[in-house]
């Protein structure tokens, strides 16, 4: 039986599920606008999740509605009403869709398609104001209607009531959880007892003598910092969290070198006064207030986690002045980051589902360039520490910014992050790329963060997870066999070092041999060496052959008991000999305000220094070697130059960790960066030098 158009509409009007389908989609509206412009918040999160929930719940009903009201006024003459429907209801098709897959691969995926997401936005925001505009029209092509036929108008107050009450009857469980969650604690009240390090002025904060502050000039929860495991146990970042795991930011304040002279300085002077050196090396536990004179354990809390993920990205602010000069602002956290199993999955959904507070806190413009780095690559004494003067310490920044590879056009210029976090092509991280950097672009790719440098020592000796692949890469590193597709038009291939012996081009027996090595710093973007002058050491290890191979003289060699650097045969290496003395050792020795030198890294006493010798970036320097041969040389010659590397002064070690090369069954290797090797021939008609003398 045919009903009428009268009848139909009063139908339509009365129809538990098109309030159903209106109450849904109008809850939709509201949760999408409340969550697209209004501020990051616990609120905001639950109506996420009310947003998810309810759009799940109204899928099957929604589409079955369709497909009926579709149905129902197919015999119907094409008006602009009914094309507004079709075209409303097309939209609503694909908001489903795209919301659909926005959800899924929110909870099971790690990247959220950001087209797809888009068009789930604008899709969104079109479907409201046409629902509204179709239910208008209708309502006006039958006004006349509406008002001679109460029961059509019952329908359509009662159509109203229902919307209205399911939607507010959706919004109760919302406002009881909001009444139920608290948001995440983020801050520490400072404690009465706090040892403020008054002496360092007024601008001292309450991380003084480090120049490291937040924002709010508060002390903050240490789990708010730490948990980077988090960041890849995820699924999200699990390369990235893989290659910093082995690397120097994460063991910066868990290594016992760092660990006993940290205990050494509190000694000395005090546990707050140790912040100096937690700015850089162990910002939780500085953020956290337990460098203090309080403290049972230095180590508390964040030790084992040294530069954190989120230590490093909540760095808002920087400035060049060096000694953790930099403002961290502490990230908000989602609901419970913090826990585990379903509520950790809701976390985790939501970061994924609702990104943007995560990038705006993590990925920070300022993280991407030098001075960035130079916050603390670059150090200096204050006088308030060393109670003498300012005093200059490692500083790779403004050596950077000197030197050759800088250079205002972003064509030519390479800086820290350019060599020491190479890209990786293959990257499965959900933030790979770059659109917004003008030398990358969209490229697929994440840059390396375990931040390959010098020290292929300590992840061996900790043996912390993926060491293996790190020492790999460091020593490829070292030895210059890395290459960077990406800044291979602008960084040489081959050592970082260049080695270059200078002979005579023919040599007698009996003769004094002169000759030169020369050492140039070919790729390094500082100087060669750099860091900590006073235990890392670059030197160069030469010896003097004859033709079977047998060692005539050598210099540089590692005593074979002690494992120090020999200066020539058994005489051990001082530092700040000559340049035709000895071998050459890139080096410095810091001196105490009395000349001391300060042999266990006391650097909170240094007030200045001796025997510096570097080579900076484009620049060469040599040693000149001297020998008498023997009467009965066989030729030819043959002189054999290594350049070599180790992290740590022999001496350093003993003094100051003397049991954990035999604890960890891990001794210093000596890593060659460099060699060359040159044959002198023999000429047998030079008389024999039968005075024995080397000029």
């Amino acid at each position: 039986m045919k009903i009428s158009t009268s009848q139909r509409v009063q139908l339509g009007w009365q129809s538990k599920l098109a309030a159903i389908t209106v109450a849904g989609l109008l809850l939709e509206a509201i949760t999408g606008i409340w969550t697209y412009f209004l501020a990051f918040s616990v609120s905001s999160q639950i109506v996420v999740i009310l947003h998810v929930v309810a759009g799940c719940a109204i899928t099957v009903p929604l589409l079955i509605y369709i497909v009926s009201h579709v149905k129902k006024w197919a015999d119907q003459r094409t008006t602009a009403t009914a094309m507004m429907g079709y075209g409303t209801g097309f939209l609503v098709i694909l908001a489903v869709a795209t919301g659909i897959i926005t959800t899924v691969q929110a909870a099971w995926t790690t990247r959220v398609d950001d087209q797809i997401a888009f068009i789930h936005l604008t899709t969104g925001f079109a479907i409201a104001p046409l629902i509204l505009l179709h239910l208008l029209f209708a309502v006006r092509r039958r006004i006349n209607q509406f008002e001679s036929d109460k029961a059509l108008l019952g329908a359509r107050k009662s159509f109203a009531l229902r919307v209205g009450a399911w939607t507010t009857v959706t919004l109760i469980p919302v406002i009881f959880a909001l009444t139920q969650i608290s948001p995440p604690v983020l801050f520490l009240d400072t404690p009465t007892d706090y040892e403020h390090a008054d002496q360092y002025g007024q601008e001292a904060g309450l991380f003084a003598p480090s120049y490291a502050r937040t924002r709010e000039n508060k002390l903050i929860q240490p789990q708010v910092l730490a948990r980077s495991e988090s960041c890849g146990t995820s699924k999200c970042h699990q390369q990235i969290l893989a290659e910093w795991e082995p690397s120097a930011h994460r063991f910066s304040a868990m290594n016992q070198p760092f660990q006993a002279v940290q205990d050494m300085f509190a000694e000395d002077r005090s546990a707050a006064e140790t912040r100096y050196c937690a700015g850089c090396h162990d910002p939780i536990s500085l953020f956290a207030g337990t460098k203090s004179s309080e403290s049972k354990d230095l180590s508390a809390p964040g030790f084992k986690e040294g530069a954190s993920c989120v230590a490093c990205h909540s760095i808002a602010e920087v400035d060049q002045r060096g000694n953790g000069d930099y403002l961290l602002q502490a990230p908000e956290p989602y609901l419970w980051e913090d826990a585990s199993g379903s509520k950790r999955w809701i976390s985790e959904f939501l970061i994924r589902a609702f990104p943007r507070k995560h990038r705006a806190d993590y990925d920070r413009s300022v993280a991407k360039t030098p001075e960035y780095c130079g916050s603390c690559h670059k150090q200096f004494i204050p006088e308030e520490l060393n109670r003498f003067g300012i005093s200059p310490g490692q500083n790779q920044f403004d050596e950077w910014a000197r030197s050759h590879w800088h250079n205002e056009d972003p064509d030519i210029d390479l800086t820290c992050t350019d060599c020491h976090m190479r890209l990786v092509t293959d990257s499965k991280d959900p933030g790979r790329g770059e659109a917004s950097d003008v030398q990358r672009g969209d490229d697929g790719a994440h840059r390396h963060h375990g931040f390959i440098a010098t020290n292929s020592f300590m992840p061996d000796v900790l043996k912390l997870p993926q060491y293996q692949a790190h020492v790999r890469l460091t020593n490829e590193w070292l030895k210059g066999e890395t290459l960077i597709p990406e800044i291979a038009d602008r960084w040489p291939t081959g050592p970082v070092a260049g080695v270059e012996i200078v002979a005579p081009e023919e040599i007698g027996r009996g003769e004094p041999l002169r000759f030169s090595v020369l050492v140039n710093n070919r790729k390094a973007g500082h100087s060669l060496t750099t860091g900590p002058l006073d235990f890392v050491r670059t030197w160069l290890f030469v010896q003097v052959l004859d033709q079977d191979e047998q060692v005539i003289d050598e210099w540089g060699a590692l005593d074979p008991v002690t494992r120090r650097i020999m200066d020539h045969g058994d005489v051990e290496h001082k530092t700040g000999n000559a340049r035709d003395e000895g071998t050459m050792v890139l080096e410095a020795t810091p001196l105490d305000e009395f000349g001391q030198p300060l042999l266990q890294h006391e650097l909170w006493r240094k007030a200045g220094g001796e025997g510096q010798r570097v080579i900076f970036p484009g620049y060469a320097d040599r040693q000149v070697y001297k020998t008498l041969l023997p009467a009965d040389l066989k030729g030819p010659l043959t002189i054999r130059a290594e350049l070599k590397f180790r992290r740590y002064r022999q001496e350093f070690l003993d003094l100051v960790v003397p049991d954990m090369e035999e604890e960890s069954g891990v001794f210093q290797p000596a890593v060659i960066q460099s060699t060359a090797e040159l044959s002198v021939p023999l000429n047998v008609e030079m008389p024999v030098n039968s005075s024995g003398g080397v000029p």
